[in-house]
């Protein structure tokens, strides 16, 4: 039985660069996580996950990192991003059961797609919050059963999400992003 698909997201570019996104790590680091230092850090869990012991298929477009199996699916022009990780033990799929992990996925493919679509080649801060809080007024990035995104301007994504709260900004001055942090800090 294959394992459910836990995210499926369209991205709105060629697969040859969602693969390069999912494999080269300076790539990886504009979009996935957040800025972080201890135990290694968002640079450690880059390695841990994408590269370490990580199995890629680059012929068949997957990346199983141990934690979900990711498989991209051309598509015109962009390309269809999905995840899949085995259910719990003694159920079928993850219907209505909430997961950390899973959740986890959902942000980063979002984060993924944003990169990709809007910031491509650009370097990211992040502002992590172990809190939730309400996501502003603005243009609804995604929306799932216990996630918000919302797009900051040109600048940038805010998800709010089950105990904690996103920020990925791109292009932002010292100053200004230090002004975010303060604002929603």
């Amino acid at each position: 039985m294959p394992e459910p698909v836990i995210v499926e997201v369209a991205v709105g570019v060629p697969a040859d660069a969602v693969w390069r996104a999912l494999r080269d790590p300076g790539e990886i680091r504009r979009w996935h996580g957040w800025d972080y230092e201890e135990g290694g850090g968002l640079e450690g869990e880059i390695r841990q996950i994408y590269l370490g012991g990580a199995r890629a298929d680059a012929g068949r477009l997957t990346l199983d990192t141990g934690a979900g199996a990711f498989s991209l699916e051309p598509r015109g022009a962009g390309t269809i991003v999905r995840v899949t990780r085995a259910a719990p033990e003694g159920h079928e799929g993850w219907g209505g059961i909430y997961d950390e992990i899973n959740e986890g996925w959902l942000s980063f493919v979002q984060q993924l797609r944003l990169y990709l679509e809007r910031h491509a080649g650009e370097d990211r801060r992040t502002i992590h919050l172990e809190r939730e809080i309400p996501v502003p007024e603005g243009e609804l990035w995604f929306r799932s059963e216990h996630q918000t995104g919302v797009l900051l301007g040109d600048y940038g994504l805010m998800i709010a999400a089950h105990g904690r709260t996103i920020v990925s900004t791109y292009g932002l001055s010292d100053d200004a992003f230090d002004a975010l942090a303060r604002h929603i800090g």
